[in-house]
């Protein structure tokens, strides 16, 4: 028994490690903080966190498998490219999921005002904070906190099918937009409907949420295309 024990903590705190490394790689590709094409390696992650190389090979194997890091013709891993193709499959599936998980939020937030203006408040102050960001022309601020608004209101749905698959399609998303972000200026993104998103959730309107979400991914994955074609 006394063997056992450490072996189970050693386990245990690998498995931490990996958690964070994972979490960490994945906060950084759905935010835009590393872009389309840009290659990765487990030595380099691993240097980077300063952690050894499995929790780095796994991190990466679990972001290939969403399709975030995809392997290059060399069989080195990159952040995944952006294609017409991709793009229009990713634009649908989002308009498909994302309303949808958006009004399980509501749902599970049920008849509890005092829930839905708690969360409404916090939706409030982050895009409070991400207007400053637009202000300021800061795209990197703008990816990060546009991906929390986000998330803060689908992780309230407690869907996880829903919620991994709607994450699957950010870290696709997320590098492109960041770098269409950069390319448009951030003037082209003032007209985003997270003020409606907040003012449906206050009045419980499953309908109206799920309009706003659904016309901000349009606008959203409008921008994207518009920054693909001015690429070509």
């Amino acid at each position: 028994m006394a063997d056992g024990a450490p072996k189970g903590d050693a386990g245990g705190r690998g498995a931490a490690v990996h958690e964070a490394v994972y979490e960490r790689l994945r906060r950084a590709i759905m935010s835009g903080q590393l872009e389309p094409g840009r290659a990765l390696s487990v030595r380099s992650l691993a240097a980077e966190f300063g952690v050894s190389a499995m929790p780095a090979r796994e991190a990466i194997r679990q972001l290939a498998a969403l399709g975030a890091l995809e392997f290059t013709p060399t069989r080195r891993v990159a952040v995944a490219h952006m294609t017409p193709r991709k793009l229009s499959e990713l634009c649908d599936a989002r308009l498909a999921l994302e309303p949808a998980l958006a009004a399980r939020a509501l749902t599970a937030l049920g008849d509890d005002e005092g829930a839905r203006e708690k969360l409404a408040a916090k939706l409030l102050s982050i895009d409070e904070t991400l207007d400053r960001a637009i202000e300021q022309g800061d795209s990197a601020a703008y990816a990060r906190l546009n991906s929390e608004f986000h998330f803060a209101l689908y992780e309230a749905a407690r869907a996880p099918v829903y919620l991994g698959l709607v994450e699957s399609l950010w870290l696709q998303t997320g590098p492109f937009m960041r770098v269409v972000i950069g390319r448009l200026g951030t003037a082209a993104l003032e007209d985003d409907q997270h003020k409606e998103v907040v003012e449906a959730l206050r009045a419980g309107d499953r309908a109206k949420l799920e309009t706003a979400i659904r016309d901000d991914i349009k606008q959203g994955m409008t921008n994207i295309a518009r920054g693909y074609s001015s690429n070509e």
